[in-house]
């Protein structure tokens, strides 16, 4: 065998038995243990030999939880439910609680949080032996007077789970171990409590927990572009940061802090754009973290993307950048430390908060332009030499590609880097998967079997761009999926959504008309079908992974979930209440509650 050919069988090999390995090593053969389905972020699950493009078309509901006709309600289901043999794990966003379901939709038991009256400590014990803290509500589930609405205490993340327990963050800042039998608290930790490192007050959890190196990943910040700039949170002094946590007892192995420590600006900057003017007492600041940390073994090496900066840092003669280089980046950290080791910057000059303008037409910059992809760990070729490489997704609308190494940027898909309005100018690439905006692009949830890699794509350039806020109330333009050879350079399908008739009111009074169709959910590939939901039509969507073909349509009505498949079941959660509670809102339909949905043959 040439050289050549001796590198492609090699490749070929890894591809087949590196997702497998990576699921097993947090599951049995078939499971999906935790967001991503797999250590190196693929959402794809190998063991699934049910259901496939050749009987896909047969899906049909199984079950739904609450069952049709239950005068039982739980809140939205927002992140994407874990399966492990055969039980379905997932928390809610409003009413919040924690769920465990049997493989036949039946409640096993639910966690609700306990009081938080007088929090003295990080790390909070569990109660005693045998006396769960849910037990009044475990075997009927949530009351039926509890008030749904949006909440600072909901579970947008999905759960890890193990062998014996089931991990998972919230909004309040708290991070909890349960027992995965009982559902019994076995450890919580409040990352706004002053034993906390560096705490801020409204730090919360934000991405979706992984086992690497016998610790619990996760990330998190304070998600203080909602009220920084303004009249009354002038500054930022929130960082976003990845922890370590020992898995029986909550204690912090070490926690990464991204970007240097917010001091006081005196006197406050200000930041004027055509919505006005924007005042910093603090910086500078960097947002959350909410991509869900990737792990490769062989190097140690955690890989994550970060968010936008939320406060300016004070430019001196020598250095007027606004920005910090960890801002709208991709990182990489050896996994027992804690420590860097090395960061590239995708899109430098983010400074941003929900106040401001989303695009700068002085500098023709997009804003908000952040990483919540997990980046996915894989093969390339690169001047003949097989390379491990991370390949993100980031709301530019480009998929990006860095050495695993080093971080150097090998490839990238088109960008649109013209002005927010239509027609577009310069007109885009014709292999350009999205259009860049704040809530538009390449948002998080990108998939790949090894062989291809899927992309989800939002359109909404207008949203939030335009010269005054009152023209930027713009819905999304589009949607697709589409399918690219792993080193970008080949486009193999693109599956674009029809255009739906009308959003926000009951005709024939609708709120917008004739709007796209946006696949914001993680996709999920297994067995040559990829599935994904759709925003504005609220549908379980499967097409063939080869062609691109459609399969399966269900409608299952407001949703942002993205579903997970394990042992011949497709499972997806529903209700949606992004990015405002608000009916009005309209740029996407609304649903206060939610239903955990069983599909299979």
């Amino acid at each position: 065998m040439t050289g050549s050919i001796r590198r492609t069988t090699w490749l070929l090999a890894l591809v087949a038995i590196l997702p497998a390995a990576i699921a097993r090593a947090q599951g049995m053969p078939g499971d999906w243990p935790m967001y991503n389905h797999d250590l190196a972020g693929w959402r794809s699950n190998p063991d699934e030999t049910t259901i496939g493009p050749e009987n896909a078309g047969r899906l049909t509901e199984k079950w739904r939880f609450p069952m049709r006709g239950s005068n039982q309600r739980i809140g939205v289901i927002h992140a994407t439910p874990t399966v492990v043999g055969g039980y379905v794990y997932f928390g809610t966003a409003t009413d919040p609680a924690f769920y465990k379901v049997s493989p036949e939709g039946h409640l096993c038991w639910v966690y609700r949080k306990p009081t938080r009256a007088g929090r003295t400590a990080s790390v909070e014990t569990s109660l005693p032996a045998g006396k769960a803290p849910n037990a009044a509500t475990k075997a009927q589930g949530a009351p039926h007077d509890f008030r749904f609405q949006t909440t600072s205490e909901g579970i947008m993340t999905s759960a890890l789970v193990t062998d014996d327990s089931v991990y998972f963050g919230d909004l309040a800042g708290w991070f909890y171990a349960l027992d995965r039998e009982t559902g019994q608290e076995r450890w919580r930790v409040d990352a706004r409590s002053k034993e906390f490192p560096d705490p801020h007050p409204i730090n919360l959890f934000f991405a979706s927990p992984i086992l690497a190196d016998d610790k619990v990943i996760t990330g998190g910040g304070a998600l203080e572009q909602l009220i920084a700039g303004g009249l009354f949170y002038r500054g930022s002094t929130g960082r976003g940061f990845l922890v370590a946590f020992e898995p029986k007892t909550g204690r912090i192995a070490w926690k990464y802090n991204l970007g240097p420590k917010p001091e006081r600006l005196s006197p406050p900057m200000r930041i004027r754009d055509s919505w006005g003017i924007h005042f910093f007492s603090s910086g500078p600041a960097t947002s959350t973290i909410w991509s869900t940390p990737s792990f490769d073994a062989a190097s140690g090496t955690l890989f994550f993307g970060t968010d936008v900066n939320t406060a300016p840092r004070r430019p001196t003669p020598d250095d007027p950048r606004l920005h910090t280089r960890e801002s709208c980046a991709i990182v990489a950290l050896d996994v027992r430390t804690g420590k860097e080791r090395w960061v590239t910057q995708i899109k430098p000059g983010d400074v941003w908060t929900n106040a401001m303008r989303a695009y700068d037409p002085k500098e023709g910059r997009h804003k908000d332009q952040s990483i919540g992809d997990t980046p996915k760990i894989y093969e390339i070729t690169v001047e003949g030499r097989p390379t491990k490489v991370v390949g993100a997704g980031c709301k530019d609308g480009g998929f990006y590609v860095l050495r695993a190494s080093d971080g150097k940027v090998l490839e990238h898909t088109p960008i649109y880097t013209g002005p927010p309005t239509y027609p577009l100018s310069p007109a885009p690439d014709r292999r350009m998967l999205a259009l860049p905006s704040c809530i538009g692009g390449l948002q998080t949830g990108c998939a790949t079997d090894g062989r291809t890699v899927f992309t989800n794509g939002i359109d909404a350039i207008r949203l939030m761009s335009q010269e005054t806020l009152a023209a930027s109330v713009a819905p999304p333009t589009a949607g697709r999926v589409v399918a690219i050879s792993p080193d970008t350079k080949t486009e193999r399908w693109r599956h674009e959504r029809p255009r739906v008739a009308s959003l926000g009111g009951p005709p024939p009074r609708p709120v917008f008309t004739d709007v796209g169709d946006p696949v914001a959910s993680g996709l999920a590939v297994a067995n040559g079908v990829v599935y994904f939901t759709t925003v504005a039509s609220g549908k379980l969507v499967a097409l063939d992974a080869a062609t691109g073909r459609v399969l399966k349509e269900i409608p299952i009505g407001p949703v942002w979930s993205g579903p997970s498949v394990s042992r011949g079941r497709v499972h997806v959660g529903t209700g949606n209440t992004l990015f405002t509670p608000s009916d009005q809102e309209a740029f996407l339909p609304k649903k206060a509650t939610g239903e955990l949905y069983c599909f299979g043959l």
